[in-house]
């Protein structure tokens, strides 16, 4: 069985990445931190200030083992709520391993990974949700993974959860009057403001749901699928994107049958761009397996780039051609997207190899929000697309919009609003109170799941189990 976090251990970690660099640090918590790590150093700690650095000679018995940057809390003024010592060594694997072993030795424990992190979170330091993106900041590898991690750990997303708290302890109080006073068929509840304030919650869970595929696509890296039939481009495309040869570029129709994901991050956005086999009527096994990985990745992403060749717009016949080409194709990814239960993405049409015959004026078939010219080949009209990726991301990441992010929080806040409709459809159906309390109670513990106001240990052990050890 794991140790409990506030068994009256102490642990340690080190809390920098193993291997040779400049500095380690190893982290000690717990009521003998303190006394611990002064008697590695001769007991020239205990007379230091909390909060402020000192610089010791560590000892392994009576031989020196590193001059370190000793940096001493105080519980409850520290990040886990508990007395804190950082060492700050010199980042010797020899020197953070030998450290390590002094302080088991002294009867420390190495810690659990996320343990500090959990620590932090039972002693009130930290609520769950901003526990979460403690370990969403260590993770974040762009901007905007950054900023959203940034802003949970602000509490903007904790503070309003906590509100929508507050509003319904108030009513599930009353509720509980209306049960000890049952016999005297008195009702403390406004049913009138209580539908009004139900009806203004389940708007703005409704508001950060609907955020969710933002939030989550920004976190994860926003998917861009290319798509069209072969010889239009899509491969040059994303070698002109990635700016380097990355896909294979051939005249022979089905040299990509597979589809090809890469990374680029423009202006601090993720965005993972897959590269797809070309769609046409075709007998090669191999080809038509490719040709259906194609939709099924278009079908999840965020856009979806068609690409159209310009000189087969040139005459009438060949735009109505396209037209029918876009539509029907934007018309499967969105019923697609429906059978996965999620949003349809947005598909934009680009009109490429504008080099060699110009682009229709005013032309934008059914189904694509937007055409763009481009020359793949010649990396013309490529800011304009780069642009148009990320306006929508950009400008969600700018204002002050919650978006939520973790798969956790989106799940408890459907429970919470098919609980509060449940009380609703209740009310209107004259329920008594404490039929209605059943269903807003249940609400309260879906809302208290995401802060940790209501903490299954499997729900803490299950979250914590994928931090880093030594946060």
């Amino acid at each position: 069985m794991p140790a409990h976090p506030l068994d009256g251990t102490t642990i340690c970690a080190l809390s920098t990445p193993p291997g040779r660099g400049g500095v380690a640090v190893v982290r000690v918590s717990g009521p003998q931190a303190w006394p611990v790590v002064d008697g590695l150093c001769e007991g020239r700690l205990k007379s230091c200030p909390p909060g402020r650095a000192a610089l010791r000679l560590l000892k392994d018995g009576d031989k020196p083992l590193d001059e370190a940057l000793l940096l001493p809390f105080r519980g409850p003024k520290s990040f886990t709520g508990e007395d804190i010592v950082e060492c700050h060594i010199h980042g010797s694997p020899f020197i953070a391993q030998r450290l390590m072993e002094c302080l088991v030795d002294a009867g420390c424990r190495p810690a659990l990974p996320g343990e500090f992190t959990q620590r932090a979170f039972l002693h009130g330091k930290r609520d769950l949700a901003q526990a979460e993106a403690i370990g969403d900041l260590i993770d974040a590898e762009h901007a905007g993974a950054h900023q959203l991690a940034i802003q949970q750990l602000g509490g903007g997303f904790s503070d309003e959860i906590n509100a929508f708290r507050k509003a319904l302890i108030e009513y599930a109080a009353l509720m509980e009057l209306e049960l000890d006073f049952g016999e005297e068929d008195v009702e403390f509840v406004d049913r009138d403001g209580y539908r009004k304030h139900v009806n203004s919650l389940l708007d703005r869970i409704a508001q950060l749901l609907d955020g969710f595929s933002t939030g989550r696509a920004i976190a994860e890296g926003v998917p861009v699928a290319i798509l069209g039939a072969p010889n239009r481009g899509k491969s040059t495309l994303l070698n002109a994107l990635l700016r380097e040869e990355r896909a294979i570029v051939s005249d022979t129709p089905g040299t990509t049958r597979d589809t090809l994901e890469e990374v680029l991050t423009l202006e601090g956005i993720r965005f993972r761009f897959i590269d797809t086999a070309g769609l046409r009527d075709t007998t090669d096994d191999i080809e038509v397996e490719g040709i259906r990985r194609a939709w099924a990745k278009a079908a999840s992403a965020r856009f979806t780039l068609y690409l159209l060749d310009a000189r087969d717009l040139s005459t009438p016949e060949g735009r109505q051609a396209a037209e029918t080409e876009v539509r029907e194709a934007a018309q499967r990814l969105k019923e697609a997207a429906q059978e996965l239960g999620e949003p349809a993405g947005v598909v934009l049409a680009l009109v490429n190899k504008t080099d060699l015959s110009p682009a229709p004026d005013g032309w934008c078939p059914d189904g694509a929000e937007e055409v763009l010219a481009i020359s793949a080949e010649e990396r013309r009209g490529l800011e304009a697309l780069e642009q148009r990726l990320g306006r929508d991301y950009r400008s969600a990441l700018a204002g002050d919009r919650i978006l939520v992010t973790n798969l956790r929080h989106r799940e408890a806040l459907q429970r919470t609003r098919e609980a509060l409709q449940r009380a609703l459809d209740g009310l209107e159906a004259g329920l008594s109170g404490d039929l209605l309390a059943v269903d807003h109670k249940e609400a309260l513990e879906h809302l208290g799941r995401i802060t940790g106001a209501v903490t299954p240990d499997d729900l803490l052990d299950h979250i914590f189990g994928n931090f880093c050890i030594g946060k």
